[in-house]
This record gives C-alpha cells, structure tokens and sequence, in this order.
C-alpha cells in the first residue's frame, strides 16, 4: 500500500493515481473531491503516499 521508501517517477505516480480511480468508477463509486486533491499532491509531488495514507486515516476514523 505504501510507497515503501522507492522513489516512483511522476509517470508511475500518475498511472497509480488514474488506476485506483479507475477501479473506483469499475466498482459504481466516485472519488471524492478530497481523494482527488489527494491524488494530484501525490502525482506531483507533494505528498508522499504514506502521509495521505496517515491523512484518510484521521478523517475516517472517530476521534482521529
């Protein structure tokens, strides 16, 4: 799930983004307006996959 420390291109980080999107709409549901910021930071840079990892995990969960 996370990057594991392996730097990924913005290529890779761009098909990775587009893929779990993807498989969203394959499964009937849409990516909401947080999870596509979250997937441009990540595309271009800014974030890294485990700090939105850690961000989800706060928004998602009680008290977080």
């Amino acid at each position: 799930m996370s990057d594991g420390g392996r730097i990924r291109t913005r290529e890779q980080r761009l098909n990775g983004v587009l893929e779990a999107f993807h498989s969203c709409h394959l499964d009937g549901l849409q990516p909401s307006p947080d999870a596509i910021r979250d997937g441009w930071h990540y595309i271009e840079g800014r974030r890294t996959l485990d700090e939105l990892i850690q961000d989800v995990i706060r928004r998602h969960t009680k008290g977080g």
